[in-house]
């Protein structure tokens, strides 16, 4: 998380609630609002709170650190 940077962009899904985006700014232009997330999702979804979703075309890679 220390390297993304929170957008103003935000979505609606009636499913799910609403849905924040984060940019790598490493990344440049390309990975504006390149990960999205729930993250208070509906009870209904609530298992998805605090994962987070990359569109592929916007990352080249990621690594996942402990």
């Amino acid at each position: 998380m220390s390297m993304l940077r929170q957008s103003a962009q935000v979505t609606y899904c009636p499913y799910k609630g609403e849905c924040s985006y984060y940019s790598v700014p490493a990344g440049g232009a390309k990975s504006v609002n390149a990960v999205w997330t729930y993250e208070e999702p509906y009870p209904a979804v609530a298992e998805i709170k605090g994962y987070l979703a990359f569109y592929p075309n916007r990352v080249d890679s990621f690594a996942v650190s402990a």
